[in-house]
């Protein structure tokens, strides 16, 4: 049958209008630009029909049925105004209205409909708000709910349940009783019931609510927006467009966006509420040169010029070789390709790294080995396609909510999850099936999978002839990786092996990945062992499948995309290519270094050994987040002249020679390369403090003072000549990114619309290459003295290293890393929750909190890395991916010791005093 066959056909007030099976007729009349008034209807939520104010009249029918919740059908005659509509929906908004405490007004929506429905003045003195208790509830950092202004039209309650998936609140009573109720049973308004519910404050709630009963703080602190600018989150990965509220130059709210193409109107608590620390009081305001153990405030002139000198005096005594820049995931690929340009056309060298190094360095050197190309196959639209997903080694509902809160949406839908990882997450809980490995267990896993699928003819042959090369080493691999074998090694029943691989093998399939695959040893070999699992399938190149790294920033993606990198130019292109060099030459007027560089690993032995002399960071605080701190310690102390750039006074910045001053996302142009390879644009919404420079602004003007100008006015012009030097953003330009809700990579021509699925007809190197990978252990495991394994990883409060979110009210929830530990251990050890513990290594040692976790195997224990106090990173060590020298984050050997008062000075005694108060709370 075709499509028009299926069309529905009816007419509304007097128009003819189309629809599809199963659309209402609020939807089909509203795609015709027919407004319907309405206040509990959202096009993110299924429909409820609970305020009344849609109802409508159909020829044939007795009564006002509520067009939200009525299905088109075929022939209808529908009527949406009439005489006595209008009359029904006066007296329904009089009614909403009554129950405003008496002096109050409406806001919002419903202060639209009133002023629509000519509502001046209310027949029922006293009325029903008499019923509602004028009550407010502060709990939660960043709204507030106000009880009397709200109606009970339950969008709260459903954006919790059907967007968000965390089921936090619930509706109470009936009639004018009928209130929203949080936490146990607790009213929302009473005993703090935000605060003891499970709540993750993504602010869905807020955003539905019609009547202004939930509103930010940010809002009633600093008044209503009077405009608004579009830009693109910079926390994760994930992208999410937001309208930044703005009034007398001030940020004062930020709404996601309807349409933006990753969060589709939602988003996490970090970037609803996390932004003020772009407001907060020590944000650097001045370039400070240090004086011995003190800070000079000096011009920007000034420090530009000491950066031109220094660098143009360590090039001269010691060559090239001797300076490096670390640039930032977390600022705009126009930014990052400038400073890799300046590292190759003004220092000449490729030593230029990114944090990629430390999280998704693996996954690049993984997927460029098999499938000739380094970032997701597929779009964050594609979870609605799948039949099952498999999250292996992520965490989503914390490290990328948006995401996590998609995966829950299709699993309630009848989507089969598979979650492969250590801990007992939201996800894992949920899942259909949960591969609780050991760490470090990955590809032994896998590659019993890939045993199975073979074993039992679930390879696809077609596939695998016509798109792939390499299989017969990795069926000889797999051949000897039994789920038996596999079990002693994980710890996964060898039933649960087969099941896992007998779903993925006879599914549409999408693969997740995070940090738990290739913050390891071998990590590069675990994201071979998924493409392998992958080819094997034939899951890639088609919807609702493929390989999709879950990258952790929200440019880490883009800064590898543009040349951050020492073992690529922009586009992945290789730096000894004859024809990218000529190019080069004719585009800037410099040879293009066919020598790889240093990654950052090699920076801090060459600067512990006295070659590296000069170092710029931007934006990325290692001296807290790189592991084996006091080895990046003594590196950024020998380092000559250290320039660091940044927000704050960071953990690095303290070791620096000069400090700049860095610009937020909320202050600049740019553009962001999110995880599905969506190129988005941000935007300028207020201005830096005190004239602070974008850090584009600062290379060209170091840059010209070293004898190389870069005249750019704008970051367009940049991203023009990044489109005329990589074949893979030919047809990316700022005119096309204003009409476009951003560009997915490959954009080859200037008509190309993107490619929102990669893969489908050929690999980048015409086929997919299998690549047999065996299980090897990781770089250390537990021992008599060191009887637990370490993993650390993100919690959904706070952000890397917590610079960003420190600063914001989200340090009201968390102000803590915390160490979670499995029960049996808590008791065989003798520790109560909230006890101070001593974590050691082999490298160092951290005090923390420690808590009984059912998330965590025995002898297993994990903790966040979010506050500098904490000294995490001091226990791990410096074991690193082969390939790629992304470290093993992910497996450390430690023993936890308790600690005896008398151990403590009394600096020490009240920080832990605090950090067991605030455990406790």
């Amino acid at each position: 049958m075709d499509g028009s066959a299926q069309t529905i056909h009816l007419t509304i007030n007097g128009r003819p209008v189309s629809a599809s099976p199963g659309e209402t007729i609020y939807r089909a009349a509203k795609k015709v630009g027919i407004s319907i008034p309405s206040l509990c209807v959202s096009h993110h939520l299924a429909p409820f029909g609970s305020c009344r104010l849609c109802i409508c009249e159909i020829d044939g029918q007795s009564g006002t049925p509520a067009s939200c919740t009525t299905p088109a059908g075929s022939d209808m005659v529908v009527r949406t105004e009439s005489e006595r509509l209008r009359r029904h929906r006066h007296n329904i908004v009089e009614l909403y209205m009554s129950e405003l405490p008496e002096g109050s007004e409406a806001s919002g929506p419903l202060r639209e409909l009133a002023l629509a429905c000519g509502v001046d003045k209310i027949r029922y003195p006293g009325g029903a708000h008499q019923r509602r208790a004028a009550v407010r509830d502060d709990s939660n950092p960043f709204f507030t709910f106000d009880n009397a202004a709200c109606i009970s039209c339950a969008r709260c309650v459903r954006a919790c349940d059907e967007i968000q998936g965390t089921h936090a609140l619930t509706m109470f009573g009936r009639g004018f009783a009928a209130r929203p109720v949080a936490g146990g049973g607790l009213l929302i308004g009473e005993t703090a019931a935000f605060a003891t519910s499970n709540c993750v404050s993504c602010g869905a709630c807020v955003k539905e609510c019609p009547t202004g009963a939930l509103t930010e703080k940010t809002v009633l602190a600093r008044g209503a927006p009077t405009g608004t600018v579009r830009t693109t989150c910079a926390y994760c990965g994930v992208g999410c467009a937001f309208d930044a509220g703005v009034k007398d130059g001030r940020v004062v709210s930020m709404v996601p966006a309807d349409d933006g193409p990753s969060n589709q109107g939602h988003a996490c608590m970090k970037g609803r509420f996390g932004w003020t620390y772009h407001d907060a009081p020590d944000r650097l305001r001045v370039p400070l040169l240090r004086r011995g153990n003190d800070w000079e405030e000096i011009s920007w002139d000034a420090a530009l010029d000491r950066i031109a000198e220094e660098f143009t005096r360590i090039k001269n005594a010691f060559g090239p070789d001797a300076l490096a820049t670390i640039s930032s995931s977390r600022g705009t690929n126009e930014e990052n390709y400038l400073f890799g340009k300046f590292m190759r056309c003004v220092m000449g060298t490729n030593h230029i790294d990114n944090c990629a190094r430390v999280c998704h360095s693996a996954t690049v050197t993984g997927m460029m080995e098999t499938l000739g190309a380094s970032a997701a196959t597929n779009s964050i639209q594609d979870l609605d396609l799948a039949h099952l997903i498999m999250v292996v080694g992520a965490n989503p509902t914390e490290s990328h909510p948006v995401i996590g809160a998609r995966i829950k949406q299709a699993h309630r839908r009848g989507v089969r999850l598979i979650v492969i990882d250590p801990r007992r997450t939201e996800l894992a809980r949920l899942a259909d099936l949960h591969l609780q490995l050991w760490p470090g267990s990955n590809v032994a896993l896998l590659n019993a999978m890939g045993h199975v699928l073979v074993k039992e003819g679930l390879l696809d042959q077609g596939f695998i002839a016509t798109r792939t090369e390499g299989i017969e080493d990795w069926l000889k691999t797999v051949s000897d990786c039994t789920p038996e074998a596999a079990e002693t090694i994980t710890g996964v029943p060898a039933h649960l092996i087969c099941r896992a691989a007998r779903l993925y093998g006879s599914s549409r399939s999408l693969c997740a990945h995070g940090l738990g695959v290739t913050e390891h040893r071998w990590g590069s070999h675990g994201v071979i062992a998924l493409c392998n699992l992958a080819l094997a399938t034939g899951n890639i190149g088609k919807p609702g499948t493929g390989i999709n790294p879950l990258r952790g920033q929200n440019n880490v993606q883009g800064a590898s995309d543009v040349g951050c990198l020492p073992t690529y130019f922009a586009g992945y292109q290789s730096l000894d290519d004859p024809k990218l060099a000529s190019l080069h030459q004719a585009i800037t007027g410099r040879p293009l270094p066919a020598r790889r560089g240093m990654k950052t690993p090699d920076m801090w032995e060459a600067a512990i050994a006295g070659r590296l002399k000069g170092l710029w960071i931007i934006g990325y605080d290692v001296a807290q987040t790189d592991p084996n701190l006091k080895k990046v310690h003594e590196a950024l102390k020998q380092v000559e002249f250290l320039v660091v750039q940044d927000l704050f006074l960071s953990e690095t910045a303290k070791f620096a020679k000069l400090v700049l001053p860095g610009a937020s996302f909320l202050e600049k142009d740019g553009t962001f390369t999110n995880l599905e390879r969506r190129i988005q644009r941000i935007r300028k919404v207020v201005e830096p403090p005190n004239g602070i420079f974008p850090d584009w602004r600062v290379v060209c003007e170091v840059s010209a003072r070293m004898g190389y100008p870069m005249p750019y006015l704008h970051p367009s012009e940049i991203m023009d000549e990044i489109a005329a030097l990589t074949p893979m953003f030919s047809g990316v330009s700022y005119d096309r990114l204003e009409s476009h809700a951003g560009l997915q990579w490959p954009v080859p021509t200037a008509r190309h619309e993107g490619t929102a699925l990669m893969h489908q007809e050929a690999f980048p190197k015409g086929k997919a290459r299998f690549v047999a990978v065996e299980y090897l252990p990781p770089g250390e495991s537990a021992s008599e003295e060191y009887p637990f394994v370490l993993t650390t990883g993100r919690i959904l409060q706070h952000y890397n290293c917590g610079a960003q979110t420190r600063r914001t009210d989200i340090l009201e929830l968390v102000d803590t890393d915390v160490l979670e530990m499995h029960q049996a251990d808590m008791e065989r050890l003798h520790l109560l929750d909230g006890e101070i513990v001593r974590v050691v290594s082999v490298r160092g040692e951290a005090l923390l909190p420690v808590v009984g976790s059912e998330r965590i195997l025995r002898g297993h224990l994990f903790t966040s890395f979010h506050f500098p106090a904490s000294t995490v990173n001091a226990l791990l060590s410096s074991s690193a991916d082969e390939s790629s020298k992304c470290p093993e984050y992910k497996v450390s050997a430690v023993r936890v010791e308790s600690i005896e008062r008398d151990e403590l000075d009394p600096e020490d005694e009240a920080e832990l005093r605090h950090m067991r108060r605030q455990l406790i709370t």
